[in-house]
């Protein structure tokens, strides 16, 4: 019986841990979705492609100085700094 309680309880540490992550998920696309076009792919680049900002200015065309500033402000404006 001990060992099927830790399972619940296993089980249900798990199940939080989804529902938790399906939520952050949900926040994420919600904040993405309040930026332009621009500093929403900056954003998708450098926090979940993990992209260097010297590689997103290339690909976009930018200064590495402008997409630092354009982190910066979104993260800024989600009161992640």
């Amino acid at each position: 019986m001990r060992y099927g309680n830790m399972e619940t309880s296993s089980t249900l540490s798990m199940e939080e841990e989804l529902m938790a992550a399906r939520e952050n998920r949900f926040e994420l696309l919600k904040l993405l979705s309040e930026l332009g076009a621009l500093d929403r792919d900056i954003l998708v680049m450098k926090l979940i492609q993990g992209i260097s900002n010297k590689e997103i200015a290339v690909h976009l065309g930018l200064a590495e100085y402008t997409v630092k500033i354009r982190i910066h402000d979104a993260l800024k404006k989600w009161d992640v700094l």
